[in-house]
């Protein structure tokens, strides 16, 4: 499973970056990515959503959470 660390970076970077990550796996990959940003605990899930992508989110302490997306197609 690749990772992203977004943390500390605001919005739209990590969307940028899991756009131009997730093209780089291969289908039935996933993508763990780590954000502290609430417009990017929404955009990225939103996002991969639409995609076709199967999407799961925790918050993993007070105002960090992970985002896995699995590269379904």
């Amino acid at each position: 499973m690749d990772k992203l660390d977004c943390i500390g970076e605001p919005c739209p970077l990590p969307l940028m970056k899991v756009e131009k990550e997730i093209d780089q796996l291969q289908k039935g990959e996933e993508l763990k990515i780590e954000v502290d940003h609430t417009c990017a605990m929404t955009n990225v899930p939103e996002w991969a959503r639409k995609k076709g992508y199967k999407v799961e989110s925790k918050e993993v302490s007070f105002g960090e959470w992970e985002i896995t997306i699995a590269k379904t197609r």
